[in-house]
């Protein structure tokens, strides 16, 4: 006989029953969470459907409280799983034998069975699936095994339950007086509802089940539970065992619910947790050691740095300052020069142009500046007297290393370089003092004009008034001579004539090098005396001096700066103070002129704009420029006056247009007086000359602006024209190509000024027995010089822009590389390309002859050095071995006497020493001692390794020279500075005289034949300089 038992009561005291198991195993708030959210199910807790069902008897409820329903067939009972989700997997789960269901089956175990899946959250699909399930189910030999399998697993890990004790109980006491009251009575109702006696339930009629939902994350609504067909009951074996009755467990109050969660979850969570635990505990244990290692190290280092102190030798001069060099950044310039520690009590004397010295205190600082990048720096240099920042620059003179009594330890960036002397060397007759010789620039080379306009006046001795570099150039077209004023110690970027007392010039510059004078400022100076009258500007101007102007009675001086907001500065003359200053224009201005004749107005122009000023006290009134019907350019480029004191303005349109300076309008207009810019306007008599950038200088009517004349130059020799300035009837041009021509308009005239063009210019040579050198520039022009006549002998084009030079052991042949991997081999008589090679991808910064002139070495920017065999210097090259060892890029090579050893330097400061027959390293610097070398060019070894400053880095010297007699050594550093040291130069407390004239980095410096002359090239301002040897 089968009896069916009320599957929605047997359910009830199902939930009741687990839930006072899983309360006293696993405290887990989350899963009292979860028996909450299952309380609402509809099933459960809908009392309609309650009231449908009858009532069963209190023995009946007492005997359901093993949370199955029981099936009873004669003397057999069968557990049956009423588990919604174990009812859905039964298919799923492996058959047992009948001796597994035997040692299996327990009431406890089988109630813990179910412990597992009622574990699980229940979704929406499962919610639904428990409304699905009717009122009777009858049970089967498989399910009885399903439940048999998971209890075996489950009861292992709910073996620690009875671990619980009365600490945790009360706990979860206090926790469920904080549940909500609406909770509590919902739990409350469901309780009644369970206690409650009940009656026998017909069996009813069950049709087949429908297919399950789709997952949904939040269901609408319950859906209506449906009948579900009951399988046909299935008989056990007799050997099961059936249990009489079924023990209570005394009811537990209903803990109240947080969050609905696994609380297998919680318990992997709090494994997680204790994990985590352990590993920072582990990582504070490992922190510990690395802080003990860590000061274990510092007390090492500073160990080692007291035992090198005490082995080194004590200058016998204080330590001068200097910064950290690593301070370099880039597009930044370098401000200073350091000192060495010899140069806190004495400062080189500098020569200013007319054998007059004076002696200059060497700033200490440098903020770093690129070998292309012009940018300025307006940071101030700390004063002298300051320990060097860390990871500067020392020169250690030590004893005992490797025996060797004078060898010398250089230190570059933390890279200790040592230098080893001669064998029979001795400091005797080795001096520490600057040398005796000075030098004094004897010309400049080139005229500043592809970035400036409007440059060049003539002075009331016909003379002609420009400026280069830092230098302010006065040339004598009938001596063809030069004077130099050399008060500036940046680049000068415009310039000025007093019209009240011509011999007074105002010259405005960036901001430059100097400790006291490197902010930027303008000097007024006598053309005649090179002596500076006045220094305006210091501490008030931003970035450069862009404009500088006289009032016509000579007694003020407008300045315009370069900062953003284009401030217009006047300053006082006599009382050298500023008397007013107002914010120009957003736009670039461009220039600025006072209008003839009136002291208080003046007039300014540049993007899109011309503006009337005029001076009230200290206010500035300013008035726009009305352009009406004509068409408003991008640009005014240039302004001057004519007779009656009328503006006139050349705009980047190529129209000339006259002004009323009254009611500022147009008067009259030349629509297309030049294809392009007009960069200048020069007045002669009733006539106007114009400049422009279809490379004409044009003459027109000063009455009506109608073309008279046209002069065309050479575009491809000179370019553009940037100035025009009378001197008598002659007319100076100064062109885009940095040169200067010189004649009567319309006739050929002469080029009195030559210079290098576009880009920068690194590459010079020397001519090994004429008192000639040769330049190449980035301009892809070769010039070859006259050092006596400072014209160029021969010029020749190239295809690649040209990086460096040199002459072969004969003169006869000049060889040029470029910045490309390919050089060429020219005959310096007339330039012919005698034979072209390519020795890498990258630039090549040296190349140099033998002494015998039969091996060519060309170093490369890929770190390799190639050796070529040059039996006959006008044949063909054979390429004989590569040297390849250097980390970085070859700076600088020289050869030995005989020609066997070559020496080079990279740029990451090694200096390494090569077999010149084949290419083979020699790796032991200290074998080289005793070798002498034909030309030192290289900036490290023993013979020049004091000269380097405290605070220098590998890179502040670019270039450097040992004269023809060995007494003299020259260098050429990042500051614009040319100094001058006694050879051999092994003391590290040496002392040099430094020389100005440069304004941005000097790339190259030479002896002449004969040591009495020496030129040296700027490398940005496209400037040489010939200096002479005093």
């Amino acid at each position: 006989m089968i009896v069916q038992v009320p599957l929605q009561h047997t359910r009830k005291q199902w939930y009741q029953r687990r839930v006072r198991e899983h309360y006293y195993i696993t405290n887990n708030l989350r899963l009292r969470s979860w028996f909450c959210l299952d309380m609402e199910d509809p099933v459960i807790n809908n009392s309609e459907s309650d009231a449908d069902f009858p009532k069963v008897d209190d023995t009946l409820e007492n005997q359901l409280d093993s949370q199955k329903s029981v099936e009873v067939k004669e003397d057999i009972i069968v557990d049956t799983p009423t588990s919604p989700i174990e009812a859905s997997n039964q298919d799923n789960e492996p058959e047992h034998s009948d001796a597994d269901v035997e040692n299996n089956i327990s009431e406890e175990e089988a109630a813990d069975a179910l412990d597992r899946h009622l574990s699980e959250p229940v979704d929406g699909d499962e919610e639904d699936e428990v409304d699905d399930l009717d009122q009777g189910t009858e049970v089967t030999e498989a399910e009885d095994s399903s439940v048999a399998h998971e209890d075996d697993d489950i009861q292992r890990e709910l073996s620690f339950e009875g671990s619980h004790t009365d600490e945790t109980e009360a706990e979860d006491s206090a926790k469920e007086e904080k549940q909500d009251p609406v909770e509590l009575e919902d739990v409350k109702m469901q309780e009644d509802n369970i206690q409650s006696p009940t009656e026998p339930v017909p069996e009813p009629q069950m049709s087949a089940p429908e297919p399950e939902p789709e997952l949904a994350p939040e269901p609408a609504a319950e859906p209506e539970p449906e009948p579900v067909s009951v399988p046909e009951p299935v008989s056990v074996p007799e050997s099961v065992s059936v249990p009489e009755s079924v023990p209570a467990v005394d009811p537990v109050p209903v803990p109240a619910a947080s969050t609905a969660v696994n609380g297998s979850q919680g318990s992997d969570k709090s494994e997680k947790i204790k994990e985590l635990e352990e590993r920072i505990s582990e990582l504070e244990i490992t922190l510990k050691s690395k802080d003990e290692t860590i000061t274990s190290l510092r007390s090492e280092v500073e160990r080692l740095n007291t035992e090198i102190k005490s082995r080194s030798v004590p200058s016998k001069k204080p330590v001068s300052t200097n910064s950290d060099p690593k301070s370099k950044s880039v597009g930044s310039k370098k401000t200073s020069r350091p000192v060495s520690a010899a140069k806190t009590k004495s400062s080189p004397a500098v020569s200013n142009g007319t054998g007059v010295t004076k002696k200059t205190t060497s700033p200490a600082k440098k903020t770093g500046r690129p070998k292309t990048a012009p940018t300025k720096n307006t940071g101030k240099t700390p004063s002298v007297g300051k320990k060097a920042g860390k990871g500067a620059n020392r020169v250690e003179m030590t004893k005992g290393l490797d025996g060797e009594e004078h060898a010398v330890k250089l230190m570059l960036r933390g890279r200790g370089i040592v230098c080893y002397p001669p064998t029979d060397f001795t400091m005797e007759g080795i001096s520490a003092e600057k040398p005796t010789q000075n030098l004094k620039i004897n010309w400049v080379y080139g005229y500043r004009g592809r970035d400036s306009q409007d440059n060049i006046f003539c002075l009331p001795s016909n003379e002609i008034l420009y400026y280069q570099a830092a230098l302010g150039v006065i040339y004598d077209p009938v001596t063809r001579s030069q004077r130099f004023y050399q008060g500036h110690n940046d680049d000068i970027k415009c310039i000025a004539i007093n019209p009240a007392n011509p011999t007074m010039v105002a010259t405005g510059q960036a901001a430059g090098h100097d400790e006291k004078e490197g902010d930027p400022h303008v000097r007024v100076w006598n053309c005649e005396t090179l002596e500076t009258i006045a220094v305006l500007g210091l501490g008030n101007l931003q970035r450069g001096v862009g404009s500088v102007a006289f009032s016509p009675d000579g007694n003020k001086v407008l300045a315009v700066d370069e900062g953003n907001d284009h401030t217009i500065f006047i300053y006082d003359l006599k009382k050298k103070s500023a008397i007013t200053s107002q914010k120009g224009h957003q736009d670039p201005v461009l220039g600025a002129e006072y209008i003839p004749k009136q002291n208080n107005k003046f007039i300014t122009y540049g993007k899109g704009h011309v503006i009337f000023w005029e001076q009230d006290g200290s206010k500035l009134i300013k008035k726009s420029g009305l352009f009406e019907k004509h068409p408003k350019p991008r640009f005014i480029t240039s302004l001057a006056f004519n007779a009656k004191g009328e503006p006139i303005t050349g705009d980047s349109n190529g129209n000339l247009f006259l002004w009323s300076a009254n009611d500022r309008k147009i008067t009259k207009a030349k629509v297309g007086a030049h294809e392009g810019s007009i960069y200048s306007i020069a007045v002669h008599g009733d006539n106007i000359f114009t400049g422009g950038q279809d490379c004409k200088v044009k003459r027109f009517s000063g009455n009506d602006l109608s073309e008279e004349d046209s002069w065309q130059l050479d575009a491809a020799t000179h370019g553009r024209v940037k100035a025009l300035a009378f001197v008598g009837d002659s007319i100076a041009v100064g062109t885009y190509n940095n040169g200067m021509l010189l004649g009567r308009f319309g006739d050929d005239s002469e080029q009195i000024i030559f210079g290098h063009g576009a880009g920068d210019l690194w590459g010079g040579a020397n001519h090994p027995s004429n008192n000639t050198f040769a330049t190449v520039g980035q301009d892809k022009v070769v010039y070859i010089w006259d050092a006596e006549s400072h014209t160029p002998k021969h010029v020749f084009k190239v295809e690649k822009p040209a990086q460096a030079c040199c002459f072969s052991n004969c003169g006869s042949v000049l060889a040029v590389t470029s910045t490309t991997g390919e050089w060429w081999v020219l005959d310096s008589n007339n330039g012919c390309v005698l034979s072209s090679y390519k020795s890498g991808p990258e630039q090549i910064d040296a190349i140099s002859y033998s002494p015998d002139g039969k091996t060519i070495a060309v170093g490369s920017h890929d770190n390799y050095v190639y050796l070529f065999s040059c039996e006959d210097v006008r044949a063909e090259y054979k390429p004989i071995g590569k040297c390849t060892g250097h980390s970085s890029f070859i700076t600088h090579l020289d050869f030995s006497e005989d020609g066997k050893v070559l020496q080079t330097t990279s740029g990451d400061y090694e200096h390494l020493f090569w077999d010149a027959t084949n290419g083979d390293q020699i790796t032991s610097s200290k074998d080289m001692r005793d070798v002498s070398m034909a030309t030192y060019t290289c900036t490290l070894g023993f013979p020049v390794c004091g000269i380097w400053p405290v605070g220098y880095d590998g890179t502040d010297i670019n270039a450097l020279c040992r004269s023809h007699d060995k007494n003299l050594v020259v260098t050429a550093d990042d500051f614009g500075l040319v100094n001058l040291f006694r050879y051999p130069c092994c003391d590290p407390t040496a002392e040099w005289s430094s020389f100005r004239g440069h304004s941005a980095h000097v790339t190259k410096v030479r002896f002449l034949t004969g040591d009495q002359e020496i030129f040296s090239l700027g490398g940005r301002d496209q400037s040489i300089i010939q200096w002479g040897v005093c």
